[in-house]
């Protein structure tokens, strides 16, 4: 039986402009799509490697359009559940070993949010510094040239949010501490699912990019002291980002 996703709550109130609200829409749209396709993948539904329906067929399956299929899809890539392969189609990678602690925060609410921010704070600037001492010198060019384009995306003012889940995502794996790894590979879904639900806004987005910046210039210095510092501020700016923007949305619902 085919099933409708629609938003959960109605848009009500003269605090958001129509475009404002259509935004928080497509935000909740995308949400369900990419919760849906998560959970199937992990209850098995798709096993590794198995071959997803196309985009066209998952969009009539869930009456949604295809543009929100697709960027689902991207997302879900971004935090390596399912790899795109043009021309092919798209295949599972895997059902991540470290689900249980995504599963842990599904659906709760903004103290989880809170809390997954104050991991990160914890976690990744000790990544950063010791990416910038242990990965090799085309990890840490790639991360330079993710925290290039998301500049270029900011000053446009295009969104970045699989760019950004990436950006980290490198950075742990140039970590190479495999426990840390597996444990920021746990929350990238998260990271990414609460990235797409809260508009963060431009100045916020442009602040995370030039972070970002100097960020990789540390990196490719091998200045991991300079790699963690910054690191750190860009941990706490992006907490009170996120309970600012939270606030925001609370106000829109």
């Amino acid at each position: 039986m085919k099933r409708e996703l629609t938003s959960t709550a109605a848009v009500t109130g003269s605090t958001l402009s129509a475009r404002g609200r259509a935004a928080v829409t497509r935000r909740r749209v995308y949400r369900a799509v990419f919760d849906d396709i998560r959970q199937r993948i992990r209850r098995g539904d798709w096993p590794p490697g198995a071959r997803l329906p196309s985009i066209t067929q998952l969009a009539q399956d869930l009456h949604v359009g295809t543009g929100s299929v697709r960027e689902a899809l991207q997302s879900l890539q971004s935090v390596g559940l399912v790899k795109i392969e043009h021309g092919r189609g798209v295949f599972v990678e895997s059902a991540r070993p470290s689900a249980v602690l995504s599963r842990y925060f599904q659906d709760l609410g903004v103290g989880q949010i809170v809390a997954l921010a104050e991991t990160r704070r914890i976690l990744e600037p000790e990544l950063a510094a010791l990416a910038a001492e242990r990965g090799t010198s085309e990890q840490l060019a790639e991360i330079k040239d993710l925290a290039a384009q998301m500049e270029e995306y900011a000053r446009l003012g295009r969104d970045f949010a699989e760019m950004d889940v990436r950006f980290h995502r490198s950075i742990a794996h140039a970590a190479r501490n495999p426990i840390l790894v597996q444990t920021i590979e746990g929350i990238s879904d998260l990271f990414l699912q609460y990235r797409r639900m809260i508009d963060l806004g431009q100045a916020a987005e442009q602040r995370t990019a030039h972070f970002h910046q100097l960020i990789a210039e540390a990196l490719l210095s091998r200045n991991p002291i300079q790699a963690r510092l910054l690191m750190q501020m860009h941990m706490s700016d992006m907490l009170n980002d996120v309970m600012v923007a939270e606030a925001k949305t609370h106000l829109a619902d």
